[in-house]
This record gives C-alpha cells, structure tokens and sequence, in this order.
C-alpha cells in the first residue's frame, strides 16, 4: 500500500500551513529556538512578551529531563483522551435528546464519565509538587 496523492496533497498543505504560520511569528518579531516541542518535535518560539510557544499547538513544555519529557507526553495523550469523551459524551446526550434513553445508552454514559474521572485521577497524580524549597525541606524535616 503506497501514498496516494490524495496523501501528498494533505500532507503538503499541513506543511505549507505550519510553515506560513512559523513565517508569521518571526515577522511578529519571535525568535526561533534550538529546542524543539517535546511532543510534536516541531521548532520552539519565543515571543516579545517571552512567552515559548509551539506553532503547532500553541501550548508549550520546555523540558529538563527524561522524566519531565515523559511526564509532558503522558499529560497531551490524557488531555486528548479526555477531549475525546467529552465530545462523546456531548453526543450520546444529544442522541438522548433525540430519541430517548435506553439502559444502554445510559450504561455508555456512565463508563464515559468513568474514564473521565479516571483521566482527572492520573493527571493529579502525575503533576509535579508545587511546594516550595522551603516547604519542602520543612515536610521532610517533620
């Protein structure tokens, strides 16, 4: 199974838009940096107001480790998930609206919600502490 052109032609115009968009943050007056975006690899900006953004997505991580790059990684794929569900969600609700509600349709609902609560649980779990220097070395003291 090979590219179809239909492919190219998708790909090429996704390459076309991301370069137009790097383009206009440098005429903006962004600087380009030599960090790249730990989850799409696509080159980090810095803006005037130094802020780092990507122009992929617009939310930036600037990492320092392996475990912060994981960490990061695990945070888009959770934050898609849950983009996800709530979309379905959104639906299965207007579905209900439509033609009334079903145990099954409740029943999908429900491990909808579930999963989103599960998503909220990981999330919180896996953010770094916000304690400060001080509050931490008082933690272990105590």
């Amino acid at each position: 199974m090979g590219i179809t052109v239909m492919d190219r032609d998708a790909a090429g115009e996704k390459k076309s838009y991301m370069i137009r968009k790097m383009a206009d943050l440098l005429r903006a007056g962004a600087t380009m940096l030599s960090e790249s975006c730990p989850v799409c690899g696509s080159p980090l900006f810095k803006l005037r107001s130094g802020e780092i953004i990507c122009p992929v997505h617009g939310r930036v991580h600037v990492v320092r480790s392996d475990e912060e790059v994981s960490r990061v990684t695990l945070t888009s794929v959770l934050d898609s998930l849950e983009n996800a569900m709530t979309k379905r969600i959104q639906e299965a609700v207007k579905n209900l609206d439509k033609k009334g509600s079903d145990e099954e349709d409740l029943r999908n609902i429900v491990l909808m919600l579930e999963v989103l609560e599960r998503v909220e649980r990981v999330k919180k779990a896996i953010q770094p502490s916000t304690l400060s220097a001080s509050e931490k070395k008082e933690k272990k003291s105590s």
